[in-house]
């Protein structure tokens, strides 16, 4: 029987012709998507589809396409029921980068694990600390202060950051940006500036936190939606700020331009880390408990010495020192850290012998130095590099990376102990 030609004209065919977008590997741009728009075009008169994504191929650690006669293939349900399905998720887009091959490797998996268990246990914080009648205002309505602003144009930034990856289909520096902000601006600094704040009893202070802390986590869910779809979508239902059944159904967050007004804020509390980093960072290097608590005096220009003055309690408490006070000189026995228009001198008298330290540093660089001399003449021989097994060559590399990271701290330790 003869084809209604108005109905051939109605069908799927010709309402949903052509598609927007098709996502394929390269290795089949010739056997299948070439014939796809040759016959497109011959059929319909039209291309198939506007965009071709392509993406790289899946393989093992060491380069080696998956295969199950090599026995090298891993099934992603095994990694789902091991790490979550967001986890999984989550470290492919990260590692999606254009015209690159994803060398899979289960212990970055692991790590991404660990980022949602992050984003639970922070969202857990933020709704926990909200009182019941807790109902979210716009945070420029509330009492700011510089680190609300800063995080507010930090967000901003992230937004940006996403949607143009998302535009240009980089998927991987979009990943990227949204685990840098929420691990290390929301996470790592922010809830720790608020804390202080959020346990107070009432003042404008702490409504201004809580409001900038739920304003920036829901926004932060929205745009981690299309990455970790589960794990957003659990913590959104608990948020006092949906208005819709589904984070699904909520506008992606857009850059809004009243935020970048505090980028005035945004540079003072930078300013602020890096005090706080850099006495961190000394501890650390001088193998001091984090929580020791160490007396510092610092001499800084004008604008800065007003800056140390109007954070001094945040630098107090998150640096974990003891007292900090203006000095004209260096006092004895302290070790100098230099900052733009600043130097904070940290006492370490009674805490660490700096000629027995020196002395020790200086055979361990000797010591690494040989070792990575060694490392790279390895990696440099042709021979070995073409030859050796792919997983022997692999673990060189780690080894010679893992030796220069360590000289550079010790080179970084003695440059500190000199000055």
């Amino acid at each position: 029987m003869a084809k209604d030609p108005q109905k051939v004209k109605e069908s799927d065919l010709y309402r949903l012709y052509p598609t927007d977008l098709l996502v394929t590997g390269f290795d089949i741009i010739f056997f299948w998507v070439a014939r796809m728009v040759l016959m497109g075009m011959y059929d319909m008169g039209a291309e198939p589809f506007k965009t071709v994504y392509v993406h790289g191929l899946i393989r093992d650690r060491f380069g080696n396409k998956m295969s199950k006669t090599k026995g090298n293939v891993v099934d992603p349900l095994d990694m789902i029921k091991k790490y979550g399905a967001d986890a999984l998720r989550f470290g492919l887009a990260v590692q999606t980068v254009p015209g690159s091959d994803i060398k899979f490797d289960e212990s970055r998996i692991e790590g991404y694990k660990h980022f949602a268990n992050k984003i639970w246990n922070a969202s857990r914080f933020v709704v926990m600390n909200l009182p019941a009648d807790f109902s979210l205002r716009d945070p420029s309505e509330t009492a700011l202060e510089p680190e609300d602003r800063w995080i507010l144009y930090e967000l901003n930034r992230t937004v940006k950051e996403v949607r143009a990856g998302l535009d240009a289909y980089d998927f991987a520096r979009a990943a990227r940006a949204l685990y840098s902000f929420f691990w290390d601006q929301y996470c790592d600094w922010y809830i720790e500036f608020t804390k202080e704040r959020v346990y107070k009893d009432g003042g404008p202070g702490r409504e201004a936190a809580l409001n900038t802390l739920v304003f920036v986590l829901d926004r932060a869910l929205r745009l981690l939606h299309p990455f970790m779809p589960f794990l957003t979508e659990e913590i959104w239902d608990h948020l006092p700020t949906k208005d819709r059944k589904s984070i699904s159904l909520a506008p992606y967050p857009k850059p809004e331009d009243r935020f970048e007004e505090f980028e005035e804020a945004a540079r003072e509390v930078e300013f602020l880390k890096a005090v706080v980093s850099s006495v961190r960072n000394l501890k650390t290097n001088l193998d001091l408990p984090v929580t020791k608590r160490l007396r510092a005096y610092y001499r800084a220009d004008s604008p800065k010495a007003a800056l140390v003055e109007r954070f001094r309690s945040q630098i107090l408490r998150l640096a974990r020192l003891e007292s900090l006070e203006p000095a004209s000189e260096r006092p004895e026995g302290t070790l100098v850290l230099p900052l733009e228009g600043l130097e904070v001198f940290v006492s370490v008298e009674g805490e660490v012998n700096v000629p027995e330290l020196r002395s020790r540093l200086l055979k361990r660089r000797e010591k690494v130095s040989k070792e990575l001399e060694r490392s790279l003449k390895k990696l440099e021989n042709p021979n070995f590099v073409q030859r050796a097994p792919k997983e022997v060559v692999e673990r060189e590399r780690k080894i010679a990376k893992e030796l220069e990271l360590e000289l550079k701290k010790v080179e970084e330790v003695l440059r500190l102990l000199e000055r």
